[in-house]
C-alpha cells in the first residue's frame, strides 16, 4: 500500500516478485487505508459491537 499523501509510486519487489498494491489491509487487528482515514475501521468496529450487543440481549 502506498500512502496517497506522498504522490509517489514505485514498484516494490520481494524475492524478484512485484508486490501487489492494495487500498487497505489489516495490521495488528486494525484496518489501514490508502487515504489515511479510519472510516473503514470504525464501520468494522461498530458492526462487531452491534453483533455482541445482539448476543447479550438474548440473556
Amino acid at each position: 500500500m502506498v500512502n496517497s499523501m506522498t504522490n509517489t509510486s514505485e514498484d516494490i519487489t520481494m524475492k524478484r516478485e512485484k508486490l501487489e498494491e492494495v487500498t487497505s489491509f489489516k495490521y495488528f487487528c486494525a484496518t489501514l487505508s490508502k487515504d489515511g482515514t479510519s472510516t473503514a475501521e470504525v464501520r468494522i468496529r461498530i458492526t462487531m459491537a452491534t453483533a455482541v450487543v445482539a448476543r447479550l440481549s438474548r440473556l
